[in-house]
């Protein structure tokens, strides 16, 4: 599948209590977070969208960003409708604000794993990833039904529409920033990430 027939969402609306502070606008080597991502997510895909709840004039400096259709924190699925229903493209891939080394190949892999599906999501040996996947605009109606019946659960609703899991080796990809812990570690161990990302 060609990267310009997808759109690419970074998922920034939740609330972030663990870390404190709005995810994606922590500072990493002196960059937002959501920018790091951006960097990594540009070559896979054709636009790149933000989905956020707040701060959305800093996100919005140079993307699109996507407010919940919803204002109530409902997590993913809520960022996820409403970037599907904005989209230009057939295809959404969703990544989330928190995960700075997901996979290069997060895109090509996703899409290569289709076989009819709607849906593919990441998975590493250890365990499943559904903020990181691949949806087909087709889904909007049965998304809408599945949060308009209080449902939440993302993995659940993935199993629902049969989405297909792809599995990724490296599971350190995966690992993501919840904690103000959780950063100071990733800069200790990742001291050349600006530079690797230019």
């Amino acid at each position: 599948m060609d990267r310009s027939s997808i759109t690419g969402v970074i998922l920034a609306g939740g609330r972030s209590s663990r870390m404190g502070e709005d995810k994606g606008l922590i500072d990493i080597h002196g960059q937002p977070l959501f920018e790091h991502i951006a960097q990594r997510l540009r070559p896979q895909v054709g636009d790149i969208l933000i989905s956020c709840n707040l701060n959305s004039e800093r996100y919005g400096r140079d993307f699109q960003t996507v407010p919940d259709i919803k204002q109530d924190f409902s997590g993913p699925l809520a960022g996820m409708l409403a970037a599907l229903s904005v989209s230009k493209t057939e295809w959404v891939l969703f990544v989330p604000c928190d995960v700075p080394a997901f996979p290069v190949d997060l895109s090509e892999m996703l899409s290569a794993g289709l076989s009819g599906q709607k849906a593919t999501y990441a998975r590493d040996t250890e365990r499943e990833h559904p903020t990181l996947c691949l949806l087909n605009r087709s889904l909007i109606p049965a998304l809408t039904t599945y949060i308009k019946n209080g449902d939440r659960k993302l993995m659940i609703f993935l199993h629902s529409i049969g989405a297909k899991s792809v599995l990724f080796s490296d599971s350190a990809a995966f690992s993501n920033l919840n904690t103000p812990e959780d950063v100071a570690n990733w800069k200790t161990h990742n001291p050349d990430l600006s530079q690797d990302d230019k």
